[in-house]
């Protein structure tokens, strides 16, 4: 019987080490997953400093301004144009308006 004891205890010290290990190589990870993107974004922006027009813009053109919101401003107009009922007369045949 107090073998089976000690087996067990064994075994849930055992567990207990295990998971406290997994916990640990979890937060490790992490950290170095952190530290990797932060030399990562370090290296991608010197790399784009270094490319010349890559990290400037150049601005716009006041004509391309102008037709932007010309275009902005016809999408704000309503455009409904007003109904014109024409007349039918007895066969369903549409009449002129002079007569």
């Amino acid at each position: 019987m107090m073998e089976t004891l000690y087996i067990i205890g064994t075994i849930i010290v055992g567990f207990g080490v295990v998971f406290k290990l997994l916990i640990d190589l979890g937060h490790k990870i992490e950290d170095g997953l952190v530290e990797l993107d932060e030399k990562l974004a370090l290296a991608i922006r010197s790399v784009v400093e270094k490319i010349p027009g890559l990290g400037e813009s150049e601005p716009i053109n006041p004509i391309q301004m102008a037709i932007g919101q010309l275009i902005a401003n016809m999408s704000q107009q309503t455009q409904q144009p007003a109904m014109k009922v024409i007349q039918r007369d007895e066969k369903g045949l549409f009449t002129s308006e002079d007569s």
